[in-house]
């Protein structure tokens, strides 16, 4: 009886150390994700001729978006916050809370509405990868 113990408690023991290798693989296949990616794009604008978007994700998980509103207003805004990514969406959380989605799409990222649902518009609200080099 003790020897079936014994075997269940160093089984368990291995068990759990292979289980923390994986992980940590795991882990390092994900590091492309982290790395700095560019996107940028034109998005519709109701009262102008445009907004430029340009959204940096920084590795450490930073964001920095900034809009500008081509056209007669010469407006900009810009934001800083943490993304974190899931298996369908890119969400970008501002330092003031804000939340906005995107989901990739081909070799970019396209806008979402504010509860992370696609936009169902004839318009495009596309932001593609800029290559850096």
């Amino acid at each position: 009886m003790k020897k079936i113990i014994v075997a269940m408690l160093v089984t368990l023991f291995f068990g759990s150390l292979l289980g923390c290798q994986n992980h940590e693989t795991v882990s390092a296949a994900q590091t492309p994700d982290t790395m700095m990616q560019k996107y940028q794009g034109v998005i519709p604008c109701a009262d102008c001729e445009g907004i430029q978007v340009s959204l940096s994700l920084q590795q450490g998980g930073r964001y920095t978006l900034s809009e500008h509103y081509l056209g007669s207003s010469d407006v900009s805004n810009a934001q800083q916050g943490h993304w974190s990514r899931t298996a369908e969406k890119l969400v970008l959380i501002s330092d003031k809370g804000e939340k906005r989605y995107f989901r990739p799409l081909n070799d970019g990222l396209e806008m979402m509405d504010t509860q992370g649902n696609p936009i169902q518009s004839v318009n495009s609200y596309r932001l593609a990868a800029v290559k850096e080099g």
